[in-house]
């Protein structure tokens, strides 16, 4: 009669070595479920972006948008010009921005300047004060007591258009003053043809003026033409009027 037994017992050993075959198939699954699950690499995903083959890259592009074609900018030489060109303003900067607006070129017809004088259109019109440079300068600095002080100014037109400038006695006021008092004035008792003196002046070509003061003493009423202004001392010569702009002051001394 045969007898019934039961398995044998398992070593440890044994034991251990089975749950760690066992173990390790089930990681190997995993591994390959985990593999069959993901996507393309980032690799083929590069591959079809470089080759333009992927669908995902195609999507990705915008498609570009028409262009808008930009509305032609105004030609400033297709609007005529309502007055003739003139010409930059004087030493230290044009007025104006542009071809358009210069101090010379006059093209708005609009007045410009100190004293509100428009842009001349013929030799006959009147300068623009930016448009004119003048220089005063007197001839000695110390004057022996029989010698007369003299005053030059040279008148300069920087425009292109040839304009008037008034250079008479009112026109180009030249003062005279020992401090506080008021010595002389070519304004003073300045009437009829000899209270102007107009000049045209083209562009570049100076026109001089000189003012030789008789040492005597003036008044805005013509009185006591004859009194003498001989004292010794400092004096001092100022340009006035529309054009009299940085000229500044000349001072002499009177023996």
């Amino acid at each position: 009669m045969a007898s019934s037994t039961g398995p044998e017992p398992v070593s440890m050993e044994t034991y251990w070595k089975r749950r760690v075959f066992v173990m390790a198939g089930l990681f190997a699954v995993l591994a390959l479920v985990a593999y069959a699950c993901s996507g393309p690499s980032d690799t083929g995903k590069r591959a079809a972006g470089v080759d333009g083959s992927g669908d995902d890259n195609v999507s990705a592009s915008p498609t570009p948008s028409p262009s808008k074609k930009p509305s032609p900018s105004p030609d400033p030489s297709a609007s005529p010009s309502k007055s003739p060109s003139g010409s930059p303003g004087p030493d230290g900067g044009e007025p104006g921005g542009g071809e358009g607006a210069e101090a010379g070129d006059g093209a708005s017809g609009e007045p410009g300047g100190a004293g509100g004088i428009a842009a001349p259109k013929k030799p006959e019109d009147p300068c623009r004060p930016a448009d004119v440079v003048v220089t005063m300068k007197v001839d000695k600095t110390d004057y022996a007591w029989d010698q007369k002080p003299k005053v030059a100014l040279t008148v300069t037109n920087t425009a292109k258009q040839t304009c008037t400038v008034d250079v008479g006695p009112k026109g180009m006021e030249v003062r005279i003053a020992s401090g506080d008092d008021g010595v002389f004035s070519t304004a003073h008792c300045a009437k009829g043809a000899k209270a102007a003196e107009r000049k045209q002046l083209r562009r570049g070509e100076p026109v001089f003026k000189t003012v030789e003061w008789n040492r005597k003493r003036s008044w805005s009423d013509c009185r006591d033409k004859d009194v003498n202004a001989n004292r010794p001392g400092t004096y001092v010569a100022t340009l006035h009027g529309d054009y009299s702009g940085g000229t500044g002051t000349k001072v002499f001394r009177l023996n």
